[in-house]
């Protein structure tokens, strides 16, 4: 066993961590101007773009930083800020400003980077005309670099190859390492792997090769498992964060009045989100034994992990709302205060039981609250009595008291 490096793969984890709270902070800003396409909502807050959908694609160049979820993210306008992407397919064709942080099936950087550039995927890529100015970091399952990689180059894979330029030292992790024609590499490359690299002779490598053999299935897999497992949460956070957003600014009465659900009718919220989760896998299992009801049992099952998402969002939301306070109808304020909740709720979820135990609370009164605005409930309002108020040198006022009466026929 080799011991960890302050810049090894292990470490990513952490520095994406950081980021994601710095990049969530961002976003606390007032003001915003709303449109919606075809299958994508977006909204664009102080100049900080955030999109939503099945294809995402800025509509135009994005001032600020960009924040954007979808089954396919293409980012074809430049971005002048930093740019935070998630979804099955995400690739990146046009300038970004800032760093660059992309998680999704595929990842292929196609454009120019002037920040760093952190990407985590099935496959990753960075094309003869990407160019990464700062420090690079990869983790997927296929990784190529043909393009430059900037100052400083990690790589976590199964399989990498290396044809492009890097600027300073380069530290890879995987399986097999191919190392191209076209690669030139003007620091020390420090590779640990099963089997040496396999490298063209017509290669550069100014710092020379560093080879540390080590049994990759003992080793690696506990690392990146922990990469994969951080990169999924932190993508799960922006996207639960993104939708969020998109709920306060285009429906703030309703979420608003969900959140006063929550707080208001607590014991209502928990035991009604406690019987819409327990009974739904149990709807579906009668509707299977019907003919007739077995597209609607397929219906549940879509619906059911939405809600449970949704339901957890909610909570989160509630209590961030509680927070808010009086200010709670301030766009600005309630979406700080949720990407606050979110980011304390990620940290929250490394605390044993405890940590799952208030996630499972927020989850389930977040259902019961979604149950109680889709039923129409309203929020109970107490009536506080006011006490007469006498002044100083006059004396009460009597209370008027009238005798009955009685009819005599």
């Amino acid at each position: 066993m080799h011991q960890a490096r302050s810049d090894s793969p292990a470490n990513i984890a952490g520095l994406l961590y950081g980021i994601l709270l710095f990049a969530l902070l961002l976003s606390a800003s007032i003001g915003r101007a709303a449109e919606e396409r075809a299958g994508v909502h977006e909204t664009v807050i102080a100049g900080d773009y955030f999109g939503a959908g099945a294809n995402v694609s800025p509509g135009g160049t994005v001032d600020g930083d960009a924040f954007i979820a979808g089954a396919r993210v293409d980012l074809s306008k430049p971005v002048n800020g930093a740019a935070l992407l998630a979804g099955g397919g995400v690739s990146i064709t046009e300038r970004v400003g800032g760093d660059l942080y992309a998680t999704g099936g595929s990842v292929m950087i196609d454009a120019p980077v002037a920040g760093n550039a952190r990407l985590a995927g099935g496959q990753v890529e960075i094309t003869k005309r990407g160019q990464v100015i700062g420090k690079t970091t990869l983790a997927g399952g296929r990784v190529t670099v043909l393009g430059k990689a900037g100052r400083q180059l990690t790589v976590f894979g199964e399989h990498v190859l290396l044809d492009g330029e890097v600027t300073g030292n380069v530290t890879i992790a995987s399986r097999t390492l191919s190392i191209g024609p076209n690669a030139r590499v003007s620091g020390k490359l420090t590779y640990r792997g099963s089997v040496p690299a396999q490298m063209d002779p017509a290669a550069v490598i100014t710092g020379g090769i560093n080879y540390l053999s080590f049994d990759f299935e003992d080793e690696t897999y506990q690392p990146v498992a922990r990469v994969v497992a951080w990169v999924g949460v932190i993508a799960f956070t922006v996207g639960l964060f993104l939708i969020g957003v998109l709920a306060i600014v285009m429906a703030p009465q309703s979420t608003a009045h969900m959140s006063r659900l929550a707080r208001g009718r607590p014991v209502s919220s928990l035991a009604l989100g406690l019987v819409t989760i327990v009974c739904m896998p149990i709807a579906v299992v009668l509707l299977m034994l019907t003919i007739v009801g077995i597209p609607f049992a397929f219906m549940l099952l879509l619906v059911w992990p939405m809600i449970l998402i949704f339901g957890y969002l909610a909570g989160v939301m509630a209590v961030s709302d509680a927070v808010a306070g009086p200010s709670a109808d301030a766009k600005g304020r309630r979406i700080f205060l949720l990407a606050m909740g979110l980011g304390v709720m990620l940290l929250f979820a490394r605390v044993p039981f405890a940590g799952w135990f208030i996630g499972m609370l927020l989850l389930v009164m977040g259902v019961g609250a979604m149950a109680l605005n889709a039923m129409g409930a309203t929020v109970p309002v107490r009536i506080k009595k006011e006490k007469p108020v006498v002044r100083a040198g006059e004396p009460p006022e009597p209370v008027s008291r009238r005798e009955p009466t009685f009819r005599i026929d």
